[in-house]
């Protein structure tokens, strides 16, 4: 009899998570209505099933890499536009002050603006106004991209436990056009708001620097002139710091938002209990991406510092821009690769942290709004 009794309420439970399981797999995006308990991974294999991910969907790796290098070709605008007003005033050379690359430049420019606010507002304000469209420009595509991880992180299974095989990797091979658009179309107004609170923070940062080391120098003979050059750096490292602090915890709210579909402030203390509850996972997935990617940075300088050699040799030229444009490329896609490893990494981590901790009803409003009116309630 209790068998009997039994077999409905499982046969029900089955029927109900069968009908979660294929309305998430239709949602654009959003969450399961049924949320079950999850362990967090451990460090090792949480980086694994972000590779795995992201070698699944590697068209992603393009298209994030492609919208990058368009924001930094746009914002190399103004700045060389600075670069050429500068020039023209100072009368400095034009390829010495482009030489140093974008932030050389920016950073000769503020400085001989330094003696002329109203220019010197403009630049900046000029550069704050592209950055931050590219970053919003940057947050919609990239919604779009983190959305495929979403789902296919969804629809993978334990597949960083599975042995190696296309079989095992086609099951997390969601990436579709549609939804990239969908969810460009869904976060492009979270993805503008929270550019502006980004580009805030750089404001803010940048303008305190400039404040600080530009107010009242010290004279020739000033008692504390020895003392001015550990100000400088303390504020510098401050400052990088600071702006350190705000990309990972803009990346980390991406994750927040596109994994559980909520706004902005819903989204921040959300963050906020995963990053304290669960430190040792974001400090991890953060320390093992840096060190790899201080060690691809290595590398690419080495491969660049031996190409050097061969440029002066005649009719060398000819080779080493192609092989340099190649290493260019490399570096770029082995770099967004890692990038979005990471962010895999932590989507998958703090999916699993946030399953049994928010309530369904206040994950998804799109998805309870889509769900069919024959299905049954949402349990848990």
């Amino acid at each position: 009899m209790g068998a009997a009794a039994g077999t409905p309420r499982d046969a029900s439970g089955g029927r109900h998570r069968g009908e979660n399981t294929k309305k998430a797999g239709t949602i654009r995006v959003g969450v399961p209505l049924l949320r079950q308990p999850m362990e967090a991974l451990l460090l090792r294999a949480a980086i694994k099933r972000g590779v795995l991910l992201v070698a699944s969907n590697w068209p992603i790796i393009l298209i994030d890499f492609a919208v990058e290098s368009l924001c930094k070709m746009a914002l190399m605008l103004p700045i060389v536009g600075g670069a050429l007003m500068v020039t023209t005033v100072a009368g400095l050379d034009v390829g010495s002050v482009l030489a140093g690359g974008l932030l050389s430049t920016a950073d000769v420019v503020i400085g001989s603006l330094t003696n002329v606010p109203v220019a010197l507002i403009a630049f900046l304000a000029a550069v704050s106004l592209v950055a931050v469209g590219g970053e919003a420009l940057q947050f919609i595509v990239k919604a779009g991209t983190l959305s495929v991880i979403v789902q296919a992180d969804r629809q993978a299974g334990e597949v960083q436990r599975m042995p190696l095989g296309s079989g095992h990797l086609r099951r997390a091979h969601v990436f579709g056009l549609e939804i990239l658009v969908d969810a460009g179309r869904r976060f492009a107004r979270r993805g503008i708001a929270l550019a502006v609170w980004l580009g805030a923070v750089y404001a803010l940062v940048a303008t305190s620097y400039l404040a600080l080391i530009t107010w009242d120098l010290p004279g020739v003979g000033a008692a504390w002139t020895p003392a001015w050059s550990a100000i400088v750096l303390v504020a510098t490292s401050a400052a990088v710091v600071v702006v350190g602090g705000a990309n990972v915890a803009y990346t980390l709210l991406r994750v927040v938002i596109i994994t559980d579909d909520c706004d902005i402030r819903t989204a921040i203390g959300r963050l906020g209990r995963f990053v304290i509850e669960d430190a040792r996972q974001v400090i991890g997935v953060f320390a093992v991406i840096a060190g790899i990617e201080l060690l691809a940075a290595a590398v690419s300088l080495l491969a660049a510092a031996g190409l050097a050699p061969i440029a002066y040799l005649p009719l060398a030229s000819l080779i080493v821009l192609p092989l340099q444009a190649a290493v260019w490329l490399l570096r770029g896609l082995v770099f967004e690769a890692l990038s979005l490893v990471g962010v895999a990494a932590y989507q998958t981590q703090y999916r699993r942290f946030g399953a049994s901790r928010w309530p369904a009803s206040a994950i998804s409003v799109q998805e309870t709004d889509e769900a069919s009116p024959a299905a049954p309630p949402a349990q848990g």
